[in-house]
């Protein structure tokens, strides 16, 4: 049953919401669109605020559905499963690798959160404000995830190693953090190259900061 688990677990991670969503309201491949990336970022740009959010919602849930129901719910009591990480990180490899597309998906970022925020919430919680952080200042939704990543790598080794349990959180985070940065590859060559996509989220404040600074370098008038 543990290995079907995992199976299970790997299936619901394939689920491409970006890939049907566009389908079913556009009628648009969203692979032939922007980046053609199946992920929540690509959905934003191609479809807009609603279906990106719609995106967005489902990728972080099929990361952490099975965790859930694990750790919360009697569902499978008394069966014999692996650590609830484990079909977490099925998922995840589901949305990177989707059976369903070809296995191009995703670049797991949203998955890898929702795996986490069934988890542990509160390492996900403190995650969240410096990926907007390092979104707000840099403009580049791949820089703000792999950094993202990366602290909660450190988080999970500091974490482990001061208590001394819980090795397959470190395990997990670590497999779930090389896959994401290595699906950021091309991400950071075009960033490179100066040709990377930035975040449109805050042209508006980026306007009016402009803008103030326009009025504020204008001469006085005698």
């Amino acid at each position: 049953m543990k290995f079907v688990m995992v199976l299970i677990a790997y299936l619901i991670g394939s689920i491409p919401f970006s890939y049907i969503l566009g389908k079913w309201f556009k009628g648009v491949d969203i692979r032939r669109h922007g980046s053609g990336n199946l992920g929540a970022t690509n959905a934003f740009r191609v479809f807009g605020k609603i279906i990106g959010t719609l995106v967005l919602v489902m990728d972080t849930c099929k990361g952490g559905i099975v965790v859930a129901l694990l750790l919360y719910t009697d569902l499978f009591s008394g069966i014999e499963l692996f650590h609830p990480l484990i079909y977490g990180l099925a998922a995840v490899i589901g949305h990177l690798f989707p059976v369903w597309l070809g296995f191009r998906g995703g670049k797991g970022v949203a998955s890898s959160f929702g795996m986490l925020l069934a988890y542990q919430p509160l390492i996900a919680l403190i995650i969240l404000p410096l990926f907007f952080l390092i979104e707000f200042l840099t403009r580049y939704v791949s820089v703000a995830s792999t950094t993202a990543a990366i602290a909660t790598l450190i988080y999970a080794f500091v974490q482990v190693l001061a208590s001394n349990s819980d090795w397959p959180l470190l395990y997990i985070t670590l497999i779930s953090v090389v896959l994401i940065i290595w699906k950021h590859r091309s991400n950071y060559a075009r960033i490179k190259l100066k040709t990377e996509n930035r975040v449109a989220m805050f042209d508006r404040f980026d306007r009016w900061r402009a803008e103030r600074k326009s009025r504020g370098q204008k001469p006085s008038q005698h």
